[in-house]
């Protein structure tokens, strides 16, 4: 529940993730067995919003009274039921009996006048005095009245209250954090508008699944513009932190609660978290770090290192913003004085490198001042983890001139990540000028350099003769580097592999696939490196280029053992290689859609959504078109189009891999489908503005779908043309697998002369979704509709909708044709049943022989009585015709829904039309 949230036309409703509790709840409340119901969950779950939910069902049934707990009224005996002791007099509250009878005269009064029966709720029952609970728990097991209990967990003093749970006398229902998908319709339902996967993911990260929390970090977000509103789609441009007056206010209230040692211990663990369990509790003492993990308060961190961290994570935002500078100091002291070491960047355990990194940003913000060796390592760790506002914040803070060069790259590279082309293009300045000794003084800051450059000038497009001149420049300027740091003069081996990589990526820019796919051919087959480094990273490119060279062959299974391996040495080694995890992810993932292996990819993506924060905004992009593509392969097209929207808009602002185009068009084609022709139009335009970029294979395909859009958008004879001539130039150009789709797409607005190429292309791929289409277009090229058919029937194994409608359409006009009218109408009740698969295509679209055959005006009318209980008797009398006049109209309609009884009327019927009525046809 997101409380205060305010429906409103078109917006989802106020409570998301929570039917299933709100049923429970509310129907034990009403179970005569029971006493009522305890609802446990941490604060900011939703308790109090979810108690309103079961009260407004119950309105009526019952007559609530409430209670509520808090830390003042919990200090004093009786003080929470003090509005109903105002009859007793101050000997009464010395007897606990005596205050039971008072209470009870109070709620048998209320039952007497009331219309339900007497519900009492006790919100934040965390907080009641034993005196009080004693009282309550003598007041259920009375069964004079009904419990509704909101508590957090860990409550102290109410085990005997909690006991009747135990006992069966109430229901106990735990309210835990929301799950991702309810943290999503959570925040498309505030937002009003589709959201970008990734975006919710973050927010489900950082709210650790808690509705309060997450309305805050929306609040916050979209008032500081870090929530991005594009064509009515959200996305977050930036991380959020949890500084939001609700949650500091939350955290100062939790912090009262604990004891002086408990605070000092959260405010430890804040400022240097993730921290080992032993320093922690040799700093605070081991007592409030076990107090503080019973209660849930902390958690431990995954690996061999034993560290500990707050488990909410925009808990430590908030009270390092409350810890004075000076204390802040103090505390660091301590810890350093405990450290048993100092491990860095170069430690196995992710979390130590990550603690370390925290402790070289706490010391900057204590003024400590850190060696410029030291600096400059944490800056190219934070730039490989994605902490590219800490790296550039490392970075600017090197001031000694033997690391200085080496820190310029470094910002640079972080600066391109958050949007500073330009600056980062001055900083890199003199690294990497033909002709020139580079500014660099060691193989990894040139290393480090040529990578910045490169993506740096590819966000333009680097065509052939830029990237051989580069890789030219590359091997100059190490050999330089060499004679100068007194080598043989000669480039290493390393660097070498690292500029072929750059030349094949040129005899691509250039068209020459075979000879680009025999050297890369070449590289993957040096043994794979066992560190991260120019040796791992240009294994890893390697095996993702060779990938998409053999995606375009058709050849599946060894482009996805190739793009298998560049992302499990990304994985395994990272470092360097992180920055190349999209455009590996790009490879596999284009690998997996051709081959039809959607379960695989839909594993993959949902797999990348739990990746850290950073990487999920910088990538939210391209993980959101892929499941926008998963999606619309499958024939789900307006599901596709609710990730391509918020996908769509943020790849205008981050697109590192150039999928912009791609997105335009497939959005585009999805949205004339389902009939959204603004849509179509939006994006068709959007497309033609753009100047060829990225992947030759994916801008073709672009095209093709951009064009496919405007055959029902705006229909013209050129289309299909059109569309052959992309087609032709995927062929020529040796581009298989573009041309495939582009040939899918021709049969899809009707030019069925290219069935026969489109079976002979995907006979030469591997896969599903392959075999689906060769036994499409082997069915249309035979014009047999029995192959047609059973052509539908593989293309749904394959989970190929769309395609199974489109044979069965064939099928149907086929039959019209030659006129079998039965078979044809019994076609078309099979092809309105798979509407549902579709999830709303515009059939007309997709078959145009759906409409030959329809229901009149009066035969609409004669279903609509019929689906009534009506019989042919009373719909004679109804329209003052003869029985057997409706008889035969009665003939006619089960005939055009291809039925032979009444029995299977209300479903063929409603197959036709869902959601129509007689009023709306003629």
């Amino acid at each position: 529940m997101i409380p205060g949230a305010i429906p409103g036309p078109g917006r989802a409703p106020a409570l998301f993730g929570r039917d299933r509790e709100l049923a429970e709840i509310t129907s034990r409340l009403l179970e005569p067995g029971l006493r009522g119901a305890v609802v446990i969950g941490e604060g900011g779950m939703g308790k109090s919003a979810l108690a309103d939910q079961v009260l407004e069902r119950l309105n009526g049934i019952v007559t609530p009274s409430f209670i509520h707990g808090s830390p003042v009224l919990s200090r004093l005996p009786y003080g929470v039921l003090s509005a109903y002791l105002e009859t007793a007099g101050p000997e009464d509250m010395e007897s606990p009996l005596a205050v039971l009878r008072t209470i009870r005269r109070h709620f048998r009064k209320l039952s007497e006048v009331g219309s339900g029966q007497p519900l009492l709720v006790i919100d934040d029952a965390q907080f009641l005095d034993e005196a009080s609970a004693h009282v309550v728990t003598q007041l259920a097991m009375s069964g004079e009245l009904r419990l509704l209990i909101l508590a957090q967990p860990r409550a102290r003093h109410i085990h005997e209250l909690l006991s009747l749970a135990r006992d069966g006398l109430l229901a106990r229902i735990d309210l835990g954090a929301l799950s991702r998908d309810a943290v999503h319709e959570v925040c498309e339902g505030v937002l009003d508008g589709p959201v970008l996967r990734a975006s919710s993911a973050v927010l489900a990260t950082l709210s650790g699944g808690n509705p309060l929390y997450l309305k805050a970090l929306l609040a916050q977000s979209r008032r500081l513009g870090h929530l991005a509103e594009g064509n009515g789609a959200w996305f977050l441009r930036r991380e959020p932190d949890g500084l939001d007056s609700a949650v500091i206010d939350r955290v100062k209230s939790q912090l009262l609660t604990r004891s002086p040692e408990e605070r000092d211990t959260l405010e430890t663990l804040a400022l240097a978290q993730p921290l080992q369990r032993s320093v922690l509790a040799a700093v605070c003492g081991p007592a409030p770090v076990h107090a503080l993990l019973a209660d849930g308060i902390l958690c431990a961190v995954q690996g061999p290192a034993e560290m500990l961290r707050l488990a909410q994570p925009l808990h430590a935002d908030v009270i390092r913003s409350l810890v004075p500078a000076v204390r802040s100091a103090a505390i660091r002291t301590k810890v350093l004085d405990c450290l048993p070491d100092r491990e860095g960047a170069e430690a196995g355990d992710p979390s130590v490198k990550t603690a370390w990194l925290r402790r070289l940003e706490w010391a900057l913000d204590c003024g400590e001042g850190i060696p410029d060796a030291e600096l400059l390592q944490a800056a190219r760790a934070a730039n490989d983890d994605g902490q590219w506002p800490l790296a550039v914040r490392f970075g600017s803070a090197v001031r000694d001139g033997s690391c200085l060069a080496a820190a310029r790259v470094e910002t640079a590279a972080a600066l391109m990540e958050t949007g500073g082309f330009a600056q980062a293009g001055d900083l890199l300045e003199g690294m990497l000028e033909p002709g020139q000794p580079t500014l660099a003084q060691d193989e990894e800051t040139l290393t480090r350099a040529v990578l910045a450059t490169v993506r740096l000038d590819n966000r333009s497009g680097l065509n052939e003769g830029e990237l051989m001149a580069l890789a030219s420049t590359w091997v100059a300027a190490a050999g330089e580097l060499s004679a100068r740091l007194g080598g043989t003069g000669k480039p290493p081996a390393s660097v070498e592999d690292g500029a072929e990589v750059l030349r094949v990526l040129a005899l691509m820019a250039a068209g020459n696939y075979p000879e680009a796919r025999d050297r890369l051919t070449e590289l993957t087959k040096a043994p794979q490196p066992q560190a991260s480094g120019l040796p791992a990273l240009v294994a890893a490119v390697s095996h993702g280029l060779l990938a998409e060279l053999l995606v375009s062959e058709g050849r599946i299974s060894s482009a996805l053992v190739h793009s298998g391996t560049a992302l499990d040495l990304i994985k395994r080694l990272g470092g360097l290689l992180q920055a190349y995890c999209g455009a590996m992810l790009v490879r596999h993932a284009q690998a997996l859609l051709h081959g039809g292996r959607f379960s695989e990819l839909e594993r993959v993506l949902a797999a990348k959504l739990e990746g850290t924060t950073k990487h999920l905004i910088a990538h939210g992009g391209t993980l959101g078109v892929f499941e926008g593509a998963l999606e619309i392969h499958q024939g789900r097209l307006r599901e596709g189009l609710q990730s391509l929207h918020p996908a769509v808009e943020a790849l205008r602002i981050s697109d590192p891999e150039k999928l912009l185009p791609y997105a335009l068009g497939l959005a585009g084609y999805a949205s004339t489908v389902v009939g959204d022709q603004d849509q179509t139009a939006r994006y068709a335009k959007e497309l033609s503005s753009l100047a060829s970029t990225g992947s030759r294979p994916l801008w073709l395909v672009s095209q093709a779908y951009a064009a496919a859009a405007l055959a029902s958008s705006e229909p013209d004879a050129r289309v299909p043309a059109t569309l052959a001539e992309i087609a032709e130039q995927a062929r020529t150009e040796g581009l298989l697998a573009a041309e495939k789709d582009i040939l899918a797409l021709c049969l899809a607005v009707g030019d069925l002369s290219q069935a026969s190429r489109l079976q002979e292309v995907s006979a030469a791929f591997e896969g599903g979704e392959a075999q689906a289409l060769n036994a499409y277009a082997g069915a249309v090229a035979s014009g047999n509709p029995d192959l047609m058919v059973a052509a539908a029937d593989e293309a749904v194994r394959h989970r190929k909708y769309l395609l199974a409608v489109e044979s069965i359409g064939h099928a149907i006009r086929f039959y019209g044709t030659h006129g079998n009218l039965r078979r044809q109408r019994a076609l078309i009740q099979q092809l309105r049943r798979r509407r549902g698969e579709l999830a709303g295509v515009t059939v007309s679209y997709l078959s145009p022989s759906l409409h030959l055959v329809r229901l009149t005006r009066r035969e609409h009318e004669i279903v609509d009585l019929l689906l009534a209980g009506a019989s042919t008797r009373d719909v004679a009398a109804h329209f003052t015709l003869s029985q057997r006049t409706v008889e035969g109209h009665v003939y006619r309609i089960y005939v055009k829904l291809g039925i032979s009884r009444r029995a299977d009327l209300e479903a063929a019927y409603r197959a036709l039309e869902p959601g129509t009525s007689s009023a709306a046809h003629e």
